[in-house]
């Protein structure tokens, strides 16, 4: 039987311009990720839901860290263990006396599986039926974030589900596409680079780089907005000139990558609520065909996926 697989890149938001400087800095992190996450990590939100009838309900999620194991040798600074979701659901159930259908709560847990390479910073997992990719990123970051929480100094991390990147030329062309946009959102965050861009970036960070560090500067957002019928003008120079900003990060780092990693968001909102969002490319899946027998199996397949995976996507 086989399993779909998805991908998450791990950034650290916190300490990254200290990494520019000390590459070190990295190491020290990644130990204290290594001891802090664990068993038990949990982290609770509330969501409002409507049912069949309209009627609001309030419905109580909670996510956890379990069964996390550790490993060594070839294994070093890897992770396995499972994500739960559990929550109440609303099943239906017909009464004979009264002839109505009625709803039961019931609780239900949902587990993902995940294998966590702390060096590569890629989580790799699979969904189930009510926990789905978008979700499992999401409580990922929630948890790594509050497995950090022992730490006296606050560190602070974005997961970003791994997506196929756009060249500023398609984004480009898809906003003129959907036409009078009210809304234009461009957010860059400092990019976590591997050993070969780390170094590049300590030799010479170039501008843009260099004018973050100065500010210290752990995300860049511009919004432009515009009450005009005929919404935003995308060729306008300050507008251009905003966007050309997600292919100059580093001269190394492409448009495409850096969407791909998580480091660029680009979404906007026409008068007519047309929407788009880099948020909304397709998103990058691999396969296993076979269920793993054990944990550490689990961990090898990954492994070998994260390896082709940053070769192949990145």
């Amino acid at each position: 039987m086989s399993v779909t697989l998805y991908y998450s890149k791990i950034n650290i938001s916190s300490h990254i311009l200290k990494i520019y400087i000390d590459k070190n800095v990295k190491n020290e992190i990644d130990k204290k990720i290594l001891i802090n996450v664990k068993d038990n990590i949990s982290f609770t939100k509330e969501i409002i839901r409507k049912d069949s009838s309209g009627e609001e309900h309030t419905e109580e999620l909670k996510y956890k860290f379990h069964a996390i194991e550790k490993f060594d040798s070839e294994l070093d600074y890897t992770i396995v263990g499972k994500v739960v979701k559990d929550s109440t659901i609303f099943v239906s159930k017909y009464n004979e006396k009264t002839k109505q259908q009625i709803k039961i709560p019931t609780e239900n847990s949902e587990v993902i599986d995940f294998f966590y390479d702390i060096k590569k910073e890629i989580v790799v997992f699979h969904t189930s039926n009510r926990f789905g990719y978008a979700d499992f990123t999401n409580a990922f970051q929630e948890l790594l974030n509050k497995s950090m929480e022992v730490e006296k100094e606050k560190y602070l991390f974005k997961v970003k589900l791994v997506r196929e990147g756009l060249s500023l030329d398609k984004i480009t062309k898809q906003l003129k596409e959907i036409g009078k946009i009210e809304k234009l959102t461009i957010e860059i965050n400092p990019p976590n680079p591997d050993d070969e861009l780390l170094d590049s970036i300590q030799k010479d960070g170039e501008e843009y780089l260099e004018n973050i560090k100065k500010g210290n500067i752990t995300q860049r957002s511009v919004l432009f907005a515009s009450d005009a019928p005929e919404g935003l003008n995308i060729d306008a120079s300050m507008i251009k000139e905003e966007l050309s900003q997600i292919s100059q990060i580093h001269s190394k780092l492409t448009a495409e990558e850096a969407q791909k990693k998580g480091y660029v968001y680009v979404g906007a909102i026409n008068t007519s609520g047309r929407t788009f969002s880099t948020d909304d490319n397709v998103v990058v899946r691999d396969r296993i065909d076979t269920k793993p027998r054990n944990p550490k199996e689990f961990a090898l397949m990954c492994k070998k996926k994260v390896s082709g995976i940053l070769r192949s996507v990145f």
